[in-house]
């Protein structure tokens, strides 16, 4: 359609970024690599925008770029040559030292590779995607690559059993690749509701929570029920061993101390059966930080699949994050992979317990980094997280967004990602997605490779359609 005699042309007035107009149709898409035939020589470039024009009867596409790797001197140029850049030079940029990490390939060209930096890692990430886009099967896809090819501890809140097979390889796996993936994940432990083989219990204590956690967890204010608050308070500070081992161990002290605020606040716990949750570790049983400290594992998969209530959920996520914040000087780097990060951290906490979980995430993702706490969260709308948790992340991982507020609220507050491929992602497919960030300085639109582990999570089949 652009006619005869219509090529595709570039020019720069500062040589590092440069415009362009092309043929509709000639092959140089949005999000895509270009070669722009420069006075300084033959640069890549990539396409950062896109519209449409019509001059002179031709319907052409014109936008910015930014060129890529441009030697020293800034250059500008007139009107050069552009072309489609071959896939032999894409992968060779997408192969730099450092991007490690193996995805899947390039939406629109898949010989090639799509690769993230691991060390991109040291950031917060949002990883967001409506139901059906695939967040999940990615999210799995992800985690392999970062076992199998980085040191980097993970932690991870699941809390629907996706990830349980983090630690296996599945059936038809390159017998190469199994065996390195096996070797890799060894130290991958499971812990859920319910143990079985495999999976050990997955149990927090009492005193892991701290003191504020344990007054939401039995709805005291510290105003409204100051007498109990704060009997509630000085029980848990002058408690032995700093702090009670089990929950049947601190209402034995409140029935058996001759305390009538006590006993109000052991019938409060019995009242709201707090006693009976199944989170609680009995004597015998190892917490999840426990387990984290003791074992050192290469990942931990806390799948909460299990627990009946969603306040054990959340307990059992506020004891892990009150943990690893009074661990902190410890300086140890980890990824703590939130999935369905929106049920413990909402933009409008339901509850106390689940407030104070958000204030936990909200101190982490401020000043966690430093201390090597990073964040991965996983979530199918941008408004269902708290604006100021979002707002630290520095990597994202878009995947389908079908609502143009959406869209337009993740082209806002992510500002380092080209607004026209936010909106690009609208359009995606099953495990297509945008990457971007620290992990991905050029912006990729990628489609998810097979996964190397069993999913924990897929959906029911639908062999009854037929």
């Amino acid at each position: 359609m652009g006619g005869p005699g219509v090529t595709a042309v570039a020019w720069s007035i500062d040589g590092t970024t440069f415009s362009y107009r092309s043929p509709l149709g000639s092959g140089v898409p949005l999000g895509g690599y270009v070669v722009v035939t420069a006075p300084q020589g033959a640069l890549l470039g990539q396409v950062l925008s896109q519209r449409s024009l019509e001059e002179a009867g031709r319907r052409l596409v014109t936008g910015p770029g930014r060129l890529l790797d441009a030697p020293p001197g800034l250059i500008a140029f007139e009107e050069v040559a552009l072309s489609a850049a071959p896939d032999r030079l894409v992968a060779e940029r997408l192969g730099r030292r450092g991007a490690t990490l193996e995805l899947g390939t390039l939406r629109g060209a898949p010989e090639v590779t799509a690769r993230l930096e691991a060390k991109g890692f040291n950031r917060h990430t949002f990883l967001c995607g409506q139901s059906g886009a695939g967040k999940t099967y990615s999210l799995g896809r992800l985690l392999e690559e970062l076992v199998l090819r980085t040191r980097l501890p993970l932690l991870v809140l699941d809390p629907n059993g996706d990830h349980v097979h983090l630690g296996q390889t599945r059936t038809g796996v390159d017998q190469a690749v199994a065996a390195a993936y096996a070797e890799a994940a060894r130290g991958v432990q499971v812990l859920g509701a319910e143990p079985r083989d495999g999976v050990a219990p997955l149990r927090i204590r009492l005193k892991e929570l701290g003191a504020a956690a344990v007054a939401a967890l039995l709805q005291l204010d510290p105003i409204a029920d100051r007498e109990e608050y704060n009997a509630l308070l000085h029980a848990l500070r002058s408690a032995p061993a700093a702090g009670f081992e089990s929950v049947e161990a601190a209402t034995e002290a409140f029935r058996i101390s001759g305390d009538e605020v006590l006993e109000q606040i052991r019938m409060r716990m019995e009242n709201l059966g707090v006693d009976p949750m199944a989170a609680w570790a009995k004597r015998s049983a190892r917490s999840v930080a426990e387990v984290w400290e003791q074992d050192r594992p290469r990942a931990v998969i806390a799948d909460t699949s299990g627990f009946e209530e969603r306040r054990e959920r959340i307990a059992v996520s506020v004891a892990v994050l009150e943990h690893l914040w009074a661990n902190r000087q410890q300086r140890r780097p980890l990824l703590l992979v939130v999935d369905e990060a929106h049920d413990v951290c909402p933009a409008e906490p339901a509850d106390p317990l689940q407030r104070l979980a958000v204030d936990q995430f909200t101190r982490i993702a401020g000043e966690g980094r430093k201390y090597g706490i990073h964040l991965l969260l996983a979530s199918q709308r941008p408004d269902k997280l708290p604006e100021n948790v979002l707002s630290q992340c520095d990597n994202l991982l878009l995947m389908r967004v079908n609502s143009a507020g959406d869209r337009a609220a993740l082209a806002s507050m992510f500002g380092f990602v080209p607004p026209e491929l936010v909106e690009l992602s609208g359009t995606f497919g099953l495990g297509e997605s945008l990457l971007a960030g620290r992990v991905s300085p050029d912006p990729q639109l990628a489609r998810t490779g097979a996964r190397l582990t069993p999913e924990g999570g897929a959906d029911i089949p639908t062999d009854w359609a037929t």
